[in-house]
Protein backbone atom coordinates (compact mmCIF):
# COMPACT_ATOMS: atom_id res chain seq x y z
CA UNK A 1 0.00 0.00 0.00
CA UNK A 2 1.13 3.40 -0.85
CA UNK A 3 0.10 5.94 1.71
CA UNK A 4 -0.74 9.36 0.61
CA UNK A 5 11.66 17.96 53.43
CA UNK A 6 12.09 19.36 56.90
CA UNK A 7 14.96 19.11 58.88
CA UNK A 8 12.72 18.83 62.21
CA UNK A 9 13.16 15.64 63.74
CA UNK A 10 10.19 15.36 65.64
CA UNK A 11 6.95 13.76 63.67
CA UNK A 12 4.61 15.86 62.63
CA UNK A 13 1.13 15.28 62.91
CA UNK A 14 -2.86 16.81 62.15
CA UNK A 15 -5.50 14.42 62.01
CA UNK A 16 -9.09 14.54 61.43
CA UNK A 17 -16.01 7.43 60.61
CA UNK A 18 -19.24 7.30 60.27
CA UNK A 19 -21.56 4.60 61.41
CA UNK A 20 -24.28 2.91 59.03
CA UNK A 21 -27.38 1.43 60.24
CA UNK A 22 -27.30 -2.14 60.55
CA UNK A 23 -29.84 -4.26 57.74
CA UNK A 24 -31.00 -7.45 58.17
CA UNK A 25 -28.70 -9.29 55.82
CA UNK A 26 -30.26 -10.90 52.76
CA UNK A 27 -29.98 -14.14 52.30
CA UNK A 28 -27.46 -13.61 49.19
CA UNK A 29 -25.80 -10.29 49.94
CA UNK A 30 -25.88 -7.88 47.11
CA UNK A 31 -21.89 -6.91 45.62
CA UNK A 32 -22.13 -3.45 46.03
CA UNK A 33 -20.11 -1.54 43.81
CA UNK A 34 -17.18 -0.61 44.21
CA UNK A 35 -16.27 3.61 45.78
CA UNK A 36 -15.71 5.78 42.83
CA UNK A 37 -12.40 7.17 42.45
CA UNK A 38 -12.93 10.45 44.35
CA UNK A 39 -14.37 8.63 47.19
CA UNK A 40 -11.86 6.26 47.64
CA UNK A 41 -9.62 6.73 50.84
CA UNK A 42 -5.73 6.70 49.03
CA UNK A 43 -2.29 7.08 51.48
CA UNK A 44 0.47 9.29 49.61
CA UNK A 45 4.14 7.88 50.31
CA UNK A 46 7.32 8.94 49.84
CA UNK A 47 10.43 7.60 51.41
CA UNK A 48 14.06 9.04 51.39
CA UNK A 49 16.65 6.80 51.84
CA UNK A 50 20.05 5.89 52.10
CA UNK A 51 20.74 4.20 48.57
CA UNK A 52 19.00 2.03 46.51
CA UNK A 53 18.80 -1.42 47.74
CA UNK A 54 17.66 -2.63 50.77
CA UNK A 55 19.34 -5.62 49.96
CA UNK A 56 22.60 -3.86 49.99
CA UNK A 57 21.37 -2.78 53.89
CA UNK A 58 20.09 0.84 52.51
CA UNK A 59 17.55 2.15 54.73
CA UNK A 60 14.70 4.84 55.53
CA UNK A 61 15.97 8.00 56.43
CA UNK A 62 12.52 9.57 56.43
CA UNK A 63 9.21 8.89 55.44
CA UNK A 64 5.84 11.16 55.03
CA UNK A 65 2.44 9.85 54.61
CA UNK A 66 -0.57 12.23 53.36
CA UNK A 67 -4.14 11.14 52.81
CA UNK A 68 -6.42 11.68 50.68
CA UNK A 69 -10.13 11.66 51.03
CA UNK A 70 -13.02 12.75 49.09
CA UNK A 71 -10.69 14.89 46.68
CA UNK A 72 -8.74 16.59 49.15
CA UNK A 73 -6.10 16.01 51.52
CA UNK A 74 -7.39 15.33 54.80
CA UNK A 75 -4.30 14.54 56.94
CA UNK A 76 -0.42 14.78 56.71
CA UNK A 77 2.40 13.21 58.43
CA UNK A 78 6.23 12.99 58.48
CA UNK A 79 9.20 11.82 60.34
CA UNK A 80 13.12 11.17 59.93
CA UNK A 81 14.06 8.21 61.01
CA UNK A 82 17.17 6.58 62.29
CA UNK A 83 18.82 4.01 60.01
CA UNK A 84 21.67 2.90 63.01
CA UNK A 85 24.43 3.71 59.72
CA UNK A 86 25.44 7.04 58.01
CA UNK A 87 22.73 8.32 55.67
CA UNK A 88 23.89 8.23 52.30
CA UNK A 89 24.56 11.27 49.52
CA UNK A 90 23.37 13.89 51.78
CA UNK A 91 23.99 16.02 48.78
CA UNK A 92 20.29 14.75 47.48
CA UNK A 93 18.10 14.41 50.73
CA UNK A 94 19.74 16.56 52.95
CA UNK A 95 19.66 14.62 55.77
CA UNK A 96 23.18 14.25 58.08
CA UNK A 97 23.73 11.46 60.00
CA UNK A 98 23.72 13.35 63.22
CA UNK A 99 20.30 14.49 62.71
CA UNK A 100 18.93 11.07 61.65
CA UNK A 101 20.14 9.29 64.66
CA UNK A 102 19.09 11.80 67.24
CA UNK A 103 15.43 10.37 65.02
CA UNK A 104 13.21 7.75 65.89
CA UNK A 105 13.84 4.44 65.16
CA UNK A 106 11.30 2.99 62.21
CA UNK A 107 9.95 0.73 64.81
CA UNK A 108 8.80 2.99 67.25
CA UNK A 109 7.33 5.09 63.93
CA UNK A 110 5.22 2.10 63.10
CA UNK A 111 2.06 2.15 65.00
CA UNK A 112 1.62 5.60 63.94
CA UNK A 113 2.04 4.96 60.45
CA UNK A 114 -0.20 1.48 59.92
CA UNK A 115 -2.63 3.46 61.82
CA UNK A 116 -2.98 5.74 58.40
CA UNK A 117 -2.05 2.83 55.77
CA UNK A 118 -4.50 0.06 56.78
CA UNK A 119 -7.60 0.62 54.90
CA UNK A 120 -6.39 2.74 52.23
CA UNK A 121 -5.29 2.64 48.68
CA UNK A 122 -1.09 3.50 48.51
CA UNK A 123 -0.37 5.72 46.18
CA UNK A 124 3.55 6.55 45.46
CA UNK A 125 5.55 8.10 42.64
CA UNK A 126 7.79 5.01 41.10
CA UNK A 127 5.63 3.18 43.46
CA UNK A 128 7.52 -0.30 43.66
CA UNK A 129 10.75 1.68 45.20
CA UNK A 130 8.89 2.83 47.89
CA UNK A 131 6.65 -0.60 48.77
CA UNK A 132 10.15 -2.55 48.66
CA UNK A 133 11.82 -0.44 51.44
CA UNK A 134 8.67 -0.06 53.58
CA UNK A 135 8.00 -3.53 53.46
CA UNK A 136 11.78 -4.47 54.27
CA UNK A 137 11.68 -1.70 56.92
CA UNK A 138 8.62 -3.43 58.00
CA UNK A 139 9.81 -7.01 57.87
CA UNK A 140 12.90 -6.24 60.12
CA UNK A 141 10.45 -4.56 62.51
CA UNK A 142 8.55 -8.08 62.82
CA UNK A 143 5.41 -6.79 60.73
CA UNK A 144 4.03 -8.40 57.28
CA UNK A 145 1.78 -5.79 56.10
CA UNK A 146 1.12 -5.11 52.81
CA UNK A 147 -1.11 -2.85 50.87
CA UNK A 148 -4.02 -4.53 49.09
CA UNK A 149 -3.90 -1.94 46.50
CA UNK A 150 -1.29 0.37 44.82
CA UNK A 151 -1.67 3.13 42.66
CA UNK A 152 1.66 4.31 40.79
CA UNK A 153 1.70 7.94 40.25
CA UNK A 154 4.13 7.62 37.72
CA UNK A 155 2.31 4.93 35.77
CA UNK A 156 -0.31 6.73 35.44
CA UNK A 157 1.47 9.89 34.57
CA UNK A 158 3.09 7.87 31.08
CA UNK A 159 -0.51 6.84 30.59
CA UNK A 160 -2.27 10.41 31.23
CA UNK A 161 0.61 12.92 30.49
CA UNK A 162 2.04 10.99 27.60
CA UNK A 163 3.07 14.60 25.98
CA UNK A 164 5.91 15.24 28.74
CA UNK A 165 9.45 14.52 27.76
CA UNK A 166 10.08 12.42 30.68
CA UNK A 167 7.76 11.70 33.59
CA UNK A 168 9.96 11.86 37.04
CA UNK A 169 8.00 13.82 39.99
CA UNK A 170 9.58 16.96 39.43
CA UNK A 171 9.21 17.52 35.44
CA UNK A 172 5.36 16.23 36.48
CA UNK A 173 4.64 18.73 38.93
CA UNK A 174 6.72 21.78 37.10
CA UNK A 175 4.20 21.03 33.95
CA UNK A 176 0.99 21.40 36.39
CA UNK A 177 2.53 24.19 38.57
CA UNK A 178 2.65 21.92 41.47
CA UNK A 179 5.18 23.52 44.34
CA UNK A 180 7.89 20.75 45.13
CA UNK A 181 10.84 20.43 47.61
CA UNK A 182 12.66 17.88 45.31
CA UNK A 183 14.00 15.05 47.69
CA UNK A 184 12.11 16.14 50.97
CA UNK A 185 9.97 13.11 51.74
CA UNK A 186 6.92 15.45 52.93
CA UNK A 187 7.24 17.81 49.60
CA UNK A 188 7.69 14.58 47.62
CA UNK A 189 4.36 13.22 48.81
CA UNK A 190 2.47 16.29 49.40
CA UNK A 191 3.61 16.76 45.74
CA UNK A 192 2.14 13.34 44.53
CA UNK A 193 -0.78 14.09 46.45
CA UNK A 194 -1.32 16.84 43.90
CA UNK A 195 -0.39 14.44 40.98
CA UNK A 196 -2.48 12.19 42.03
CA UNK A 197 -6.05 14.35 42.08
CA UNK A 198 -5.01 15.66 38.73
CA UNK A 199 -4.31 12.19 37.17
CA UNK A 200 -7.66 10.21 38.74
CA UNK A 201 -9.78 13.65 37.52
CA UNK A 202 -8.04 12.77 33.91
CA UNK A 203 -8.85 9.19 34.09
CA UNK A 204 -12.54 10.15 35.18
CA UNK A 205 -12.78 12.33 32.29
CA UNK A 206 -11.77 9.02 30.01
CA UNK A 207 -14.50 6.83 31.83
CA UNK A 208 -12.70 5.03 34.27
CA UNK A 209 -15.19 4.92 37.37
CA UNK A 210 -12.73 2.63 39.80
CA UNK A 211 -9.67 1.29 39.86
CA UNK A 212 -9.33 -1.50 38.39
CA UNK A 213 -7.37 -0.29 35.40
CA UNK A 214 -5.67 1.93 37.56
CA UNK A 215 -4.09 0.48 40.26
CA UNK A 216 -2.07 -3.37 40.96
CA UNK A 217 -2.11 -5.78 43.71
CA UNK A 218 0.26 -4.42 46.44
CA UNK A 219 1.61 -8.62 46.41
CA UNK A 220 2.01 -7.85 42.13
CA UNK A 221 4.05 -4.28 42.82
CA UNK A 222 5.90 -5.54 45.43
CA UNK A 223 7.05 -8.75 43.17
CA UNK A 224 7.96 -6.83 40.43
CA UNK A 225 10.01 -3.76 42.92
CA UNK A 226 12.26 -7.26 44.16
CA UNK A 227 12.87 -8.40 40.92
CA UNK A 228 13.96 -5.31 39.35
CA UNK A 229 15.72 -4.22 42.70
CA UNK A 230 19.77 -4.24 42.34
CA UNK A 231 21.05 -7.94 42.46
CA UNK A 232 25.04 -7.30 41.55
CA UNK A 233 27.61 -4.88 42.67
CA UNK A 234 31.50 -5.14 43.76
CA UNK A 235 30.62 -6.70 47.34
CA UNK A 236 28.82 -9.79 45.28
CA UNK A 237 30.00 -13.01 46.43
CA UNK A 238 31.21 -15.67 43.57
CA UNK A 239 31.80 -12.75 40.87
CA UNK A 240 34.83 -13.35 38.63
CA UNK A 241 37.58 -10.88 38.98
CA UNK A 242 36.86 -8.74 36.02
CA UNK A 243 33.01 -8.80 37.05
CA UNK A 244 34.23 -7.32 40.03
CA UNK A 245 36.91 -5.28 38.76
CA UNK A 246 33.97 -3.47 36.56
CA UNK A 247 31.69 -2.97 39.33
CA UNK A 248 34.51 -1.39 41.56
CA UNK A 249 35.08 1.25 38.83
CA UNK A 250 32.03 2.52 38.19
CA UNK A 251 31.15 2.95 42.18
CA UNK A 252 34.50 5.39 41.82
CA UNK A 253 32.13 6.85 39.10
CA UNK A 254 34.47 7.20 36.56
CA UNK A 255 35.35 10.69 35.11
CA UNK A 256 35.93 9.59 31.36
CA UNK A 257 33.64 7.81 28.60
CA UNK A 258 36.47 5.06 27.57
CA UNK A 259 36.72 4.19 31.26
CA UNK A 260 32.69 3.90 31.58
CA UNK A 261 32.78 1.64 28.06
CA UNK A 262 35.36 -0.64 29.25
CA UNK A 263 33.44 -1.52 32.80
CA UNK A 264 30.12 -1.64 31.18
CA UNK A 265 31.64 -4.20 28.31
CA UNK A 266 33.24 -6.32 30.82
CA UNK A 267 29.77 -6.54 32.98
CA UNK A 268 28.16 -6.71 29.68
CA UNK A 269 30.61 -9.84 29.03
CA UNK A 270 29.97 -11.30 32.36
CA UNK A 271 26.14 -10.95 31.87
CA UNK A 272 25.43 -9.29 34.67
CA UNK A 273 22.00 -8.31 35.73
CA UNK A 274 22.83 -5.07 36.47
CA UNK A 275 24.24 -4.42 32.72
CA UNK A 276 21.06 -2.86 31.20
CA UNK A 277 20.88 -0.23 34.07
CA UNK A 278 24.36 1.16 34.23
CA UNK A 279 24.22 1.68 30.49
CA UNK A 280 21.18 3.25 30.60
CA UNK A 281 22.38 5.22 33.51
CA UNK A 282 26.15 6.02 31.32
CA UNK A 283 23.34 7.67 28.80
CA UNK A 284 22.21 9.78 31.30
CA UNK A 285 25.81 10.43 32.20
CA UNK A 286 26.47 11.69 28.61
CA UNK A 287 23.66 13.68 27.55
CA UNK A 288 23.41 15.57 31.10
CA UNK A 289 19.50 14.19 31.46
CA UNK A 290 19.79 12.70 34.52
CA UNK A 291 20.07 13.33 38.33
CA UNK A 292 23.90 11.80 37.81
CA UNK A 293 25.10 13.57 34.99
CA UNK A 294 26.91 16.51 36.88
CA UNK A 295 25.09 19.20 34.52
CA UNK A 296 26.46 18.18 31.37
CA UNK A 297 23.51 18.03 29.11
CA UNK A 298 23.15 21.18 26.77
CA UNK A 299 20.45 24.23 26.70
CA UNK A 300 17.71 21.36 25.73
CA UNK A 301 19.19 19.07 27.84
CA UNK A 302 20.64 16.18 25.68
CA UNK A 303 24.16 17.15 24.74
CA UNK A 304 25.26 17.69 21.91
CA UNK A 305 26.76 16.07 18.89
CA UNK A 306 29.18 13.21 19.68
CA UNK A 307 27.64 12.57 23.13
CA UNK A 308 24.66 12.22 22.25
CA UNK A 309 25.52 9.50 19.30
CA UNK A 310 27.65 7.48 22.01
CA UNK A 311 24.11 7.97 24.34
CA UNK A 312 22.60 6.70 21.56
CA UNK A 313 24.80 3.29 21.06
CA UNK A 314 24.72 3.03 25.09
CA UNK A 315 21.06 2.90 24.66
CA UNK A 316 20.58 0.49 21.99
CA UNK A 317 22.98 -1.67 24.11
CA UNK A 318 20.54 -1.01 27.08
CA UNK A 319 17.29 -2.09 24.92
CA UNK A 320 19.48 -5.83 23.52
CA UNK A 321 19.90 -6.61 26.67
CA UNK A 322 16.76 -5.69 27.96
CA UNK A 323 14.82 -7.86 25.37
CA UNK A 324 17.48 -10.78 25.87
CA UNK A 325 16.09 -10.97 29.72
CA UNK A 326 13.82 -14.46 30.33
CA UNK A 327 10.85 -12.13 30.80
CA UNK A 328 11.43 -8.61 28.95
CA UNK A 329 9.94 -6.01 31.12
CA UNK A 330 7.81 -3.66 28.90
CA UNK A 331 7.67 -0.68 31.54
CA UNK A 332 11.86 -1.41 31.67
CA UNK A 333 11.99 -1.16 27.84
CA UNK A 334 9.99 1.86 27.48
CA UNK A 335 12.12 3.85 29.65
CA UNK A 336 15.08 2.48 27.04
CA UNK A 337 12.91 4.05 24.36
CA UNK A 338 12.10 7.05 25.88
CA UNK A 339 15.63 8.20 26.12
CA UNK A 340 15.99 7.59 22.96
CA UNK A 341 13.03 9.49 21.92
CA UNK A 342 14.75 12.40 23.86
CA UNK A 343 17.69 12.12 21.76
CA UNK A 344 15.39 12.69 18.67
CA UNK A 345 13.31 15.42 20.06
CA UNK A 346 16.60 17.57 20.93
CA UNK A 347 17.78 17.43 17.58
CA UNK A 348 14.55 18.15 15.96
CA UNK A 349 14.56 21.37 18.89
CA UNK A 350 18.23 21.89 17.41
CA UNK A 351 16.96 21.90 14.33
CA UNK A 352 14.07 24.20 14.79
CA UNK A 353 16.13 26.91 16.23
CA UNK A 354 18.87 26.60 13.47
CA UNK A 355 15.87 27.10 10.57
CA UNK A 356 14.13 29.43 13.18
CA UNK A 357 10.77 27.35 12.73
CA UNK A 358 9.12 27.74 15.70
CA UNK A 359 7.08 25.13 16.66
CA UNK A 360 8.02 22.76 13.74
CA UNK A 361 8.93 18.92 14.06
CA UNK A 362 12.65 20.05 13.18
CA UNK A 363 14.44 17.08 12.33
CA UNK A 364 13.28 13.38 11.74
CA UNK A 365 13.39 11.51 14.97
CA UNK A 366 16.61 9.30 13.09
CA UNK A 367 17.40 7.57 16.09
CA UNK A 368 13.46 6.24 16.68
CA UNK A 369 13.38 5.03 12.61
CA UNK A 370 16.39 2.97 13.49
CA UNK A 371 14.35 1.05 15.35
CA UNK A 372 12.53 -0.08 12.41
CA UNK A 373 11.67 -2.93 11.77
CA UNK A 374 13.28 -4.78 14.45
CA UNK A 375 13.07 -4.48 17.33
CA UNK A 376 10.33 -2.56 16.92
CA UNK A 377 8.80 -5.58 15.90
CA UNK A 378 9.71 -8.16 18.94
CA UNK A 379 8.88 -5.25 21.33
CA UNK A 380 5.20 -5.00 19.91
CA UNK A 381 5.19 -8.86 20.06
CA UNK A 382 5.72 -8.80 24.08
CA UNK A 383 2.77 -9.53 26.07
CA UNK A 384 0.50 -6.55 26.84
CA UNK A 385 1.13 -4.67 30.22
CA UNK A 386 -2.58 -5.04 30.85
CA UNK A 387 -2.38 -1.66 32.72
CA UNK A 388 -2.05 1.00 29.83
CA UNK A 389 -5.07 3.11 28.27
CA UNK A 390 -4.47 1.30 25.19
CA UNK A 391 -4.55 -1.45 26.36
CA UNK A 392 -7.81 -0.83 28.08
CA UNK A 393 -9.01 1.57 25.46
CA UNK A 394 -7.79 -0.08 21.81
CA UNK A 395 -7.01 -3.81 22.80
CA UNK A 396 -3.60 -3.25 21.72
CA UNK A 397 -0.14 -2.19 24.28
CA UNK A 398 1.34 1.41 24.03
CA UNK A 399 4.19 0.43 27.23
CA UNK A 400 7.52 0.47 25.66
CA UNK A 401 6.69 1.28 22.35
CA UNK A 402 9.06 2.67 19.60
CA UNK A 403 6.03 3.07 17.21
CA UNK A 404 3.94 5.42 19.97
CA UNK A 405 6.99 7.27 20.49
CA UNK A 406 7.64 7.60 16.97
CA UNK A 407 3.53 8.78 16.35
CA UNK A 408 4.48 11.22 19.70
CA UNK A 409 7.31 13.11 18.10
CA UNK A 410 5.06 14.13 15.51
CA UNK A 411 2.00 14.52 17.88
CA UNK A 412 2.68 18.32 19.04
CA UNK A 413 3.46 19.44 15.48
CA UNK A 414 0.21 18.02 14.11
CA UNK A 415 -2.14 18.74 17.03
CA UNK A 416 -1.05 22.74 16.21
CA UNK A 417 -3.61 24.91 14.76
CA UNK A 418 -0.65 25.97 12.05
CA UNK A 419 0.19 22.13 11.20
CA UNK A 420 1.34 21.74 8.05
CA UNK A 421 0.79 19.02 5.37
CA UNK A 422 4.46 18.47 5.17
CA UNK A 423 4.88 17.12 8.43
CA UNK A 424 1.94 15.11 8.14
CA UNK A 425 2.99 13.82 4.72
CA UNK A 426 6.71 12.98 6.65
CA UNK A 427 5.11 10.74 9.29
CA UNK A 428 2.21 9.22 6.30
CA UNK A 429 5.62 8.35 4.75
CA UNK A 430 6.22 6.47 8.19
CA UNK A 431 2.81 4.63 8.59
CA UNK A 432 4.35 1.40 6.54
CA UNK A 433 6.88 0.71 9.57
CA UNK A 434 3.83 1.52 11.58
CA UNK A 435 2.11 -1.13 9.68
CA UNK A 436 4.96 -3.85 9.50
CA UNK A 437 5.06 -4.26 13.55
CA UNK A 438 1.62 -4.28 13.91
CA UNK A 439 1.22 -2.05 16.43
CA UNK A 440 -2.26 -0.86 15.93
CA UNK A 441 -2.50 1.47 18.84
CA UNK A 442 0.37 3.91 17.47
CA UNK A 443 -0.70 3.18 14.00
CA UNK A 444 -4.77 4.25 14.66
CA UNK A 445 -3.05 7.63 16.68
CA UNK A 446 -1.02 8.15 13.63
CA UNK A 447 -3.90 8.12 10.44
CA UNK A 448 -5.68 9.88 12.90
CA UNK A 449 -3.25 12.89 13.68
CA UNK A 450 -2.14 12.85 9.45
CA UNK A 451 -5.85 12.73 8.79
CA UNK A 452 -7.43 15.54 10.35
CA UNK A 453 -4.10 17.75 9.06
CA UNK A 454 -5.31 16.83 5.61
CA UNK A 455 -8.86 17.59 5.81
CA UNK A 456 -7.76 21.16 6.96
CA UNK A 457 -5.66 21.77 3.83
CA UNK A 458 -8.35 20.38 1.49
CA UNK A 459 -7.64 16.72 1.40
CA UNK A 460 -10.36 15.61 2.69
CA UNK A 461 -10.69 12.28 0.47
CA UNK A 462 -6.75 11.53 1.07
CA UNK A 463 -8.21 11.72 4.93
CA UNK A 464 -10.93 9.50 4.56
CA UNK A 465 -8.71 6.56 2.41
CA UNK A 466 -6.17 6.88 4.91
CA UNK A 467 -8.46 6.26 7.82
CA UNK A 468 -10.38 3.44 6.02
CA UNK A 469 -7.42 1.45 5.69
CA UNK A 470 -5.96 1.98 9.40
CA UNK A 471 -10.03 0.54 10.37
CA UNK A 472 -9.76 -1.94 7.88
CA UNK A 473 -6.15 -3.45 9.07
CA UNK A 474 -7.40 -3.49 12.76
CA UNK A 475 -6.72 0.13 13.93
CA UNK A 476 -9.68 0.79 17.28
CA UNK A 477 -8.71 4.27 17.79
CA UNK A 478 -12.18 5.68 18.93
CA UNK A 479 -11.34 9.29 18.06
CA UNK A 480 -10.33 7.60 14.44
CA UNK A 481 -13.96 5.97 13.92
CA UNK A 482 -15.34 9.12 15.83
CA UNK A 483 -13.34 11.46 12.79
CA UNK A 484 -14.33 9.19 9.90
CA UNK A 485 -17.97 8.60 10.80
CA UNK A 486 -18.12 12.31 11.43
CA UNK A 487 -16.32 12.69 7.77
CA UNK A 488 -19.13 10.58 6.03
CA UNK A 489 -22.45 12.14 8.19
CA UNK A 490 -21.58 16.15 7.89
CA UNK A 491 -18.87 15.95 4.62
CA UNK A 492 -20.58 14.01 2.60
CA UNK A 493 -24.21 13.44 4.06
CA UNK A 494 -23.66 9.94 3.33
CA UNK A 495 -25.54 8.45 6.81
CA UNK A 496 -25.81 4.87 6.03
CA UNK A 497 -21.77 4.72 5.80
CA UNK A 498 -21.53 7.32 8.95
CA UNK A 499 -23.99 4.79 10.33
CA UNK A 500 -21.86 1.55 9.07
CA UNK A 501 -18.83 3.33 10.64
CA UNK A 502 -20.47 3.79 14.33
CA UNK A 503 -21.64 0.42 14.39
CA UNK A 504 -18.55 -0.96 13.49
CA UNK A 505 -16.87 0.95 16.12
CA UNK A 506 -19.80 0.18 19.06
CA UNK A 507 -19.29 -3.51 18.49
CA UNK A 508 -15.75 -3.41 19.13
CA UNK A 509 -15.39 -1.24 21.94
CA UNK A 510 -13.53 -1.99 24.80
CA UNK A 511 -13.55 -0.35 28.38
CA UNK A 512 -14.50 3.00 29.72
CA UNK A 513 -11.77 5.11 28.12
CA UNK A 514 -12.39 7.91 25.94
CA UNK A 515 -15.61 8.55 26.72
CA UNK A 516 -16.44 11.54 25.10
CA UNK A 517 -15.44 10.33 21.77
CA UNK A 518 -17.82 7.17 22.73
CA UNK A 519 -20.46 9.56 23.43
CA UNK A 520 -20.36 11.48 20.08
CA UNK A 521 -20.11 7.59 18.11
CA UNK A 522 -23.37 6.88 20.17
CA UNK A 523 -25.20 9.94 19.64
CA UNK A 524 -23.86 9.99 15.94
CA UNK A 525 -25.26 6.28 15.41
CA UNK A 526 -28.93 7.37 16.80
CA UNK A 527 -29.20 10.95 14.57
CA UNK A 528 -28.46 8.87 11.25
CA UNK A 529 -30.96 5.95 11.88
CA UNK A 530 -33.37 8.95 12.24
CA UNK A 531 -32.36 10.30 9.64
CA UNK A 532 -32.44 7.01 7.33
CA UNK A 533 -35.65 5.88 8.69
CA UNK A 534 -37.02 9.40 7.93
CA UNK A 535 -36.16 8.89 4.34
CA UNK A 536 -37.16 6.08 3.86
CA UNK A 537 -40.83 7.26 5.47
CA UNK A 538 -40.80 9.49 3.05
CA UNK A 539 -40.07 7.72 0.25
CA UNK A 540 -42.71 5.12 0.78
CA UNK A 541 -45.82 6.07 2.99
CA UNK A 542 -47.35 2.84 2.16
CA UNK A 543 -46.68 -0.56 3.61
CA UNK A 544 -45.43 -2.82 0.54
CA UNK A 545 -43.83 -0.94 -2.22
CA UNK A 546 -40.60 -2.94 -2.97
CA UNK A 547 -38.12 -1.88 -5.05
CA UNK A 548 -37.57 -3.95 -8.34
CA UNK A 549 -34.34 -5.56 -6.92
CA UNK A 550 -37.06 -6.29 -4.13
CA UNK A 551 -35.81 -3.91 -1.55
CA UNK A 552 -36.98 -0.28 -0.83
CA UNK A 553 -34.81 2.27 -2.16
CA UNK A 554 -34.96 6.46 -0.20
CA UNK A 555 -35.78 8.80 -2.06
CA UNK A 556 -33.86 11.30 -2.56
CA UNK A 557 -30.60 9.28 -1.73
CA UNK A 558 -27.71 8.17 -3.27
CA UNK A 559 -26.35 4.80 -3.45
CA UNK A 560 -23.78 4.33 -0.49
CA UNK A 561 -27.34 5.87 1.65
CA UNK A 562 -25.60 9.69 0.02
CA UNK A 563 -28.44 12.31 0.76
CA UNK A 564 -28.96 13.92 -3.24
CA UNK A 565 -28.92 17.64 -3.12
CA UNK A 566 -32.40 18.39 -3.00
CA UNK A 567 -33.20 15.71 -0.24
Amino acid sequence: MLYPGDDNPQSRRQGTGTASAAVPAPSVPPQAPPPALPERSYAVLDTETTGLSPARGDRIISLALVTVEGGRVTDRWSSLCNPERDTGPVHIHGITTEQAAAAPHFAELVPEMLRRLRGRVLVAHNAGFDLLFLASELERAGHDWQPETVVDTLRLARRFLPELDNHRLGTCARALRIPLRAHRADSDAEATAALLLHLLGVAAEEGHTDLSRLGDPGSRTLRLARRRAVRCDAAGEGLAAGHRAAHQTLERWPGSAEDWQRALTALTDHQCPEAARLWIRFSTWLTGTGPDSGGRGGRRGAGHGPGRDLAHQALTTALGLELAAPEPDREEIGGVISQIAHLDAAEAADAADAADAGGTAGASPGRLLALFPEPAGLIAALPPCDSCWSCDTLGSCATGSPAGALVAHYAAALRGPAAGPETADELAGHLPLLEATGDLAALGRAARFVGQVWEKHGREAEAAALWHRAVDLGARDVVLFNRLSLHYERRLGDHATALAVCRRALDGRRGRGARAAWDAITKRAARCRRRLSSASRQAYPGPSRPSPQGRPEAAGMRPGGEESPGA
